[in-house]
């Protein structure tokens, strides 16, 4: 893993000081996510339905002719992306504090320094997943199943000082199953990227069987 970036902030006259590095996920290699059962399509699609409702995804709409069905996954995004880890150090009067976490981390409350002013923040991270599952017969007793996923992840933080000031930002990014997406970076945060780890995929194709 690389550096993405580090940025040092340093007050010398107050004796604080800080510093923010990110660390970029690892680089994912491409997958297809298919799976081959030796079964009729009419089975496997029969089978894999209630298989389907009883997990913690949401069946939007299926159409049995087509062999399609839409499923999507709303929550804690860490499971299934990675963001890489942000690491931020601070040292003031009161010591020094290292806080490191993975960028997909759902929430995280943590200090950062800007301009020699101790900062608190809190980072929120949510993904909505959205897979196209896709049942192809290919002969009378195999079927192929297909999951195309895309992904949709949202940060919101919350910044303040020691006297109550505070200002909320927002952004957001997408990319599919074999591609990544950018955060960009504003003067208090990281610029972060966020790739699938398959996770989300693999999970929606071992119900079916």
């Amino acid at each position: 893993m690389k550096l993405l970036f580090t940025v040092a902030l340093v007050a010398a006259l107050t004796g604080c000081a800080g510093r923010q590095e990110y660390i970029r996920p690892s680089a994912a290699t491409p997958a297809e996510y298919t799976k081959t059962i030796s079964r009729p399509r009419s089975e496997v699609w029969d089978k894999g339905v209630p298989q389907l409702g009883k997990q913690f995804f949401v069946i939007n709409n299926l159409d049995k002719s087509s062999g399609l069905i839409n499923l999507s996954y709303s929550g804690n995004p860490e499971k299934y992306i990675d963001c890489g880890r942000v690491i931020s150090f601070v040292k003031n009067a009161r010591g020094e504090r290292t806080y490191d976490f993975a960028g997909a981390k759902a929430q995280f409350d943590y200090e950062m320094m800007i301009d020699g002013t101790l900062i608190y923040a809190t980072r929120r991270m949510d993904l909505d997943g959205r897979v196209n599952l896709i049942f192809e017969e290919i002969d009378g007793q195999t079927t192929k199943v297909t999951a195309n996923a895309k992904y949709v992840v949202k940060r919101d933080v919350t910044i303040r000082d020691g006297l109550g000031n505070s200002r909320s930002a927002s952004d957001s990014t997408s990319f599919n199953g074999n591609g990544s997406g950018t955060l960009q970076q504003t003067r208090a945060l990281e610029g972060a990227e966020c790739r699938a780890n398959g996770n989300l995929e693999r999970d929606i194709l071992q119900t079916i069987n």
